[in-house]
């Protein structure tokens, strides 16, 4: 029995890593796809709106995001501690590009948020700079906020509220496709292989983070039990 459960171990982590790698390839797409988008239009407004909170969620926070996942090969060769900087500098340099391309997008007189892409952009990027103070709390642990909670619960808030914020802003990605700014400018006939990259990110991502979090949460149950 303990070599059979070793094997499916062994396996489920081969595919872990297959499907890391080819997350890594539709990143990398996505991001020359808005890249060469966005320099077509010369970065003009919805153009650098959508490069800026793209290029955010869909790239960089989505690497932060797998920096602590033991699979992926960009971080699997380093320690703990500088996988934990790799991912604040991701999430700091992301988290500032989805709120200035979102408050870039604030500022243009006729914008309305009456649309579901609006909505949930606007609560993305709120999530967005609230995340950026809890990532530093999480980061630093000030005395004042462990006199209140203690790091694992941190850790675990942090975690929770970081997937809340990114499924925002990748379905805000998602809905943006259905936008003008993407039916005016891209091949609609194209649009439907950006829907399913996007979601197949957004699934691929969450994988590591989404296994942190029940291990964080078993432990978070067992401590209260214990008290």
């Amino acid at each position: 029995m303990p070599q059979v459960q070793n094997s499916s171990a062994s396996s489920w982590l081969q595919i872990q890593s297959i499907l890391n790698s080819v997350n890594h390839i539709l990143i990398f797409l996505v991001a020359a796809f808005f890249f060469v988008l966005a320099k077509s239009l010369d970065f003009k407004e919805t153009a650098m709106h959508m490069f800026m909170t793209g290029i955010g969620f869909h790239v960089l926070m989505a690497q932060a995001l797998m920096s602590h996942y033991k699979v992926n090969p960009i971080t699997r060769w380093i320690s703990h501690k500088n996988k934990s900087r790799y991912h604040g500098l991701l999430q700091l340099v992301g988290g500032v590009m989805v709120l200035l391309g979102g408050l870039g997008k604030f500022s243009q007189k006729d914008v309305h948020f009456n649309t579901w892409h609006g909505r949930f952009g606007v609560a993305a990027t709120f999530g967005c700079a609230a995340s950026i103070v809890g990532g530093l709390v999480n980061f630093y642990q000030p005395k004042i906020v462990l006199k209140k909670l203690p790091p694992s619960e941190l850790r675990f808030r942090h975690n929770v509220f970081g997937l809340l914020t990114f499924t925002l802003g990748m379905v805000a990605i998602y809905l943006g496709y259905y936008s003008k700014f993407f039916t005016r400018h891209v091949d609609n006939e194209f649009i439907p292989a950006l829907m399913l990259t996007t979601t197949l990110v957004y699934f691929l991502t969450i994988i590591g983070p989404t296994g942190s979090l029940l291990t964080k949460l078993k432990y978070r149950r067992q401590k209260q039990q214990q008290q």
